[in-house]
């Protein structure tokens, strides 16, 4: 198997795609759970809350172009890539449990418990992320196969994001104490999500190509990654329409509490959005075959956008209605999830031809510095507005508080209007686009030619 196959054989798109197991299930957690966890498990005021997210996302200004860098340089016998994650997995399973223990000390020391626990994990994660995103376009240069083999991937990150959902939905049935329960959830998907990075370790160890030119400087080398424009329009998509999603994600289990009023449904929601995204996996990619990621990209989002307007005049009793835009919505998610991410190896492509370097690992780090930055924002603003409008902490026997009707607006708003501005961003970025699969090919002649 070589880099230029066109036709990746099935069972090496399955099991190379197992490792998005691992990072979306971790992420699925994090951006449904980890604010509503600081605030109604650990006692965190919602200020505080944000800020311990925040803190710890800043560390992604420094470790994810830093990793970025390092991979991009990295010689051993195990490549640049796959050494991440052979000695990343352990760690990072790990530094997922600490996230989920609740010391007894005041509200500052929680925030700085909290900081530091995320910090550490984000390090290990970091590692293993960009080792692996790095590794895909190594494995096909074609543009359509790069499609298919992210569809792969998506549908086992959407299915590793459903799968921890279940998880905390079965758990949250049989074990009534929050504390235990997050606790359980961090050891259970801490031990379990070591092995799919050991294991696309393990099979691609011939894709483990060290550097063929001598790298740019650290600072030419992040200056061409930031002005190339195809990079910029994807890193602006894919930062709003990302930020929608996490932020849609961490305001649902408040908006069923407080807003429907139905809180052991919040779980379910998740469920039907993340199943029905499953579903739409191969309409994207057909779409994308057929249309193109651009307007794939701009149609699916237009879409989610319309069904955003219609939630936020959903009343208190419809839980009909979210179900069923929940599952439609499923179409957005998954576009989100499938086209940035088969859009990057092309930009990849783009700037060989410009640079005459493979800079995978700095392009992946950005992309993902501008996510979590893009989501730690969203989680920070969030926080300081429900401070601001009067959330109400629930008391220590878990009842739930009837919340002042600035704070049930918020959510709505959050839910619903906020996010819906976003995705008219994400779609602007998008018409900007400029590599057509037409560009795609004749770069890759020009490469060709070159080399």
């Amino acid at each position: 198997m070589t880099t230029e196959t066109k036709n990746l054989p099935r069972w090496f798109k399955i099991l190379f795609s197992t490792g998005d197991l691992t990072t979306n299930s971790f992420q699925a957690i994090i951006l449904f759970y980890q604010l509503y966890f600081l605030t109604d498990v650990a006692g965190l005021r919602p200020g505080y809350a944000a800020w311990a997210i925040a803190i710890g996302r800043l560390w992604d200004a420094i470790n994810d172009p830093l990793f970025g860098v390092l991979s991009d340089r990295i010689k051993s016998r195990w490549g640049r890539r796959r050494v991440l994650l052979l000695f990343g997995a352990v760690p990072l399973g790990l530094t997922f449990m600490l996230m989920w223990l609740i010391p007894d000390t005041s509200q500052v020391g929680l925030v700085v418990f909290y900081a530091l626990t995320f910090i550490v994990f984000d390090t290990c994660y970091t590692a293993v992320h960009v080792g692996y995103n790095a590794l895909t376009p190594v494995v096909t240069k074609d543009y359509d196969e790069r499609s298919s083999l992210n569809g792969y991937r998506m549908f086992f990150g959407l299915s590793g994001s459903l799968g921890a959902i279940i998880l905390a939905t079965l758990l949250g049935d049989l074990v009534a104490n929050q504390q235990q329960l997050f606790l359980y959830i961090g050891v259970g998907l801490g031990l379990f999500n070591i092995i799919p990075p050991l294991l696309v370790f393990s099979i691609t160890k011939e894709f483990q190509t060290n550097l063929a030119a001598t790298p740019l400087p650290p600072l030419a080398a992040f200056k061409e990654t930031v002005l190339n424009r195809a990079f910029q329009m994807v890193v602006g998509l894919y930062l709003f329409s990302w930020t929608t999603a996490s932020m849609m994600a961490a305001v649902l289990v408040y908006f069923a509490n407080y807003y429907l009023l139905i809180p052991e449904q919040a779980n379910y929601f998740v469920l039907a959005a993340q199943g029905s995204a499953i579903l739409f996996i191969p309409l994207v990619v057909l779409m994308a075959y057929r249309l193109d990621k651009r307007r794939t990209f701009m149609i699916n989002n237009g879409l989610w956008l319309v069904l955003l307007l219609f939630l936020f005049g959903v009343q208190p009793g419809q839980a009909g209605l979210v179900y069923l835009l929940a599952g439609l919505a499923g179409l957005g998610i998954a576009t989100v999830y499938v086209i940035p991410w088969a859009m990057i190896p092309d930009i990849i492509e783009d700037d060989e031809l410009k640079t005459g370097q493979r800079r995978e690992g700095s392009y992946y780090a950005l992309v993902s510095f501008f996510q979590k930055l893009g989501t730690g924002a969203a989680l920070w603003v969030m926080g300081q507005i429900f401070e601001w409008v009067g959330y109400i902490n629930p008391t220590a026997d878990g009842i739930l508080p009837v919340q002042p009707d600035t704070a049930v607006l918020a959510i709505r708003l959050f839910m619903s209007l906020v996010p819906a501005a976003l995705l008219l961003v994400a779609i602007a970025f998008a018409w900007k686009y400029p590599l057509t699969r037409e560009k795609h090919r004749s770069l890759l002649e020009q490469l060709e030619i070159n080399t």
